[in-house]
């Protein structure tokens, strides 16, 4: 059965698969049925990572997707309560690997020393400074991939989340942030990236400064001036540019939690980096209405999933130990 397991977790990992294939494969990964097979499977594929590729797997890379894994499953308990998350785990090192691989082949000078990881865990925000200068904040369920040192002609990083940076200074190495077929180039400036697994929508936005904007597989890009936010829509291909208020763009980094018009499924992800707690929930009992909150930094869970609760009119919750059940209102 592990054999099985496994080669659904391949097909899905080498392939672009439909928006109704992903959340069918998502809920599939997270229920609890044969979790052990499951586990087993994704440490399996983990361990045969560079079969079949033509591309060479390093010791730099495996240390770095090693570092990801383990950090992931540490943040998850035990066994049946870090399967809720596992596809989460499967997306990260599955992208890790795809980045790295990149960083390694894509005409990059050769990188003499490690790819240095950074996790930031469920409910966490981190600060670090780069080997450049550049300082780097990261919201939770993050990670970022960069050198120990910059060489060659560009400063190249690899992001997967969400985090602000501050770019030092350098027109003789422009700072590159990039994210599958999505990247961000800049000399020195401020702005805010985001591109979580699983979210169609990718978007950077300037906050000082300029920036080139590559998206579409790279083949289309966008030059933005300070305070333009720029989205695009992988799933539809659907680009934007808007205005948006600086200081809801930058909550994140103070720890509030903000929604604008935003539906009760993409809130609860936002919830699941925010607190420790798992979501339960079958897919009828979210309607489409759309909501905005507001949320101080120190708002406690409960006092949270009570105001969505009385506003939404449709719904009431129970939070027992690490699980936050969401059920239809009788």
């Amino acid at each position: 059965m592990e054999n099985y397991f496994k080669r659904i977790l391949e097909l899905f990992a080498k392939n672009n698969v439909s928006p109704d294939a992903r959340d069918a494969f998502h809920r599939w990964i997270t229920d609890e049925k044969h979790a052990v097979e499951k586990d087993a499977a994704l440490n399996d594929m983990w361990n045969h990572l560079a079969e079949g590729s033509r591309t060479e797997v390093t010791p730099q890379m495996r240390r770095s997707l090693k570092l990801v894994y383990r950090k992931i499953s540490e943040q998850q308990g035990n066994t049946q309560t870090r399967f809720l998350h596992l596809w989460r785990a499967a997306a990260a090192i599955l992208l890790v690997a795809l980045v790295t691989t990149i960083y390694f082949t894509a005409g990059e000078p050769p990188v003499k020393d490690d790819l240095i990881e950074q996790y930031v865990p469920i409910a966490g925000l981190t600060r670090l400074t780069l080997p450049d200068g550049t300082e780097v904040q990261m919201n939770a369920t993050t990670t970022l991939l960069y050198p120990q040192q910059f060489t060659g002609e560009t400063r190249s990083v690899y992001l997967i989340g969400e985090a602000s940076f501050r770019v030092a200074h350098n027109e003789a190495m422009p700072f590159i942030v990039k994210s599958n077929d999505y990247q961000v180039t800049a000399l020195g400036t401020e702005f805010n990236m985001r591109v979580y697994p699983g979210d169609p929508l990718l978007s950077t936005t300037l906050l000082s400064g300029s920036v080139e904007v590559r998206y579409n597989n790279l083949e289309s890009a966008r030059i933005l001036v300070p305070s333009e936010q720029f989205t695009y829509n992988k799933n539809t291909g659907e680009e934007l540019i808007t205005r948006p208020d600086l200081f809801d763009v930058t909550a994140w980094q103070r720890g509030e939690l903000i929604f604008k018009s935003a539906k009760l499924e993409e809130i609860i992800a936002e919830l699941e980096r925010k607190y420790p707690v798992s979501f339960v929930y079958t897919a009828n009992t979210l309607k489409e209405d759309k909501y905005t909150f507001r949320f101080k930094s120190d708002t406690p869970l409960h006092l949270v999933m009570e105001i969505i609760a009385e506003v939404s009119g449709h719904i009431r919750y129970r939070i027992e130990e690490d699980k936050c059940y969401i059920l239809p209102l009788q």
